[in-house]
């Protein structure tokens, strides 16, 4: 393995990347020397440091230790659902891999037909949460747009008749 590699498994793990997509058959084989036979030590861990534009700091760590995977947030553990949540919170979507590129994936969306395109990106971004509100708007909007045309229609029909009206009272 490379250290490039090596980096970006790091990087995955810490992310919440499952196991089954890194470069391991188990998770222990995460443990420095472990894939070999060799471990040089029982735990392993990765820990990011994401530092909001106001300047407070969000620690994110995963830890490798007895076969399990533990998720801390802060200096806190968090189930994987609520350690998933909070990298939502900061534009990081696990299950979109909008962080990582692996290989093969820029292929894989090349290949994509423009409909599941546009649903790969809607997920990325996160503008597939808005489509409902979406939706409503356009209602929304296609409804003032029939108010506006029948309030018009009604209008030039009411000066029609009044003009017709006008015409008969001149006669």
């Amino acid at each position: 393995m490379t250290g490039k590699s090596n980096v970006l498994d790091a990087f995955s793990f810490v992310m919440g990347e499952k196991i089954a997509n890194l470069r391991v058959q188990n998770i222990q084989e995460l443990i420095h020397g472990a894939h070999i036979g060799k471990p040089v030590s029982s735990s392993a861990s990765v820990k990011i440091v994401y530092v909001e534009e106001s300047g407070e700091e969000k620690t994110f760590e995963r830890i490798v230790r007895a076969g399990c995977s533990e998720f801390r947030f802060g200096d806190n553990p968090v189930s994987r659902s609520a350690y998933i949540a909070e990298l939502q919170k900061i534009g990081i979507i696990v299950r979109a891999q909008n962080c990582l590129v692996f290989q093969g994936t820029v292929e894989l969306i090349s290949m994509k037909n423009p409909i599941e395109r546009t649903q790969f990106f809607e997920e990325i971004s996160t503008s597939g949460e808005l489509k409902g509100e979406y939706e409503e708007k356009k209602r929304n909007l296609q409804k003032a747009e029939e108010d506006a045309k029948f309030n018009f229609n009604k209008k030039k029909n009411l000066a029609r008749e009044r003009k017709h009206e006008q015409s008969e009272k001149e006669e």
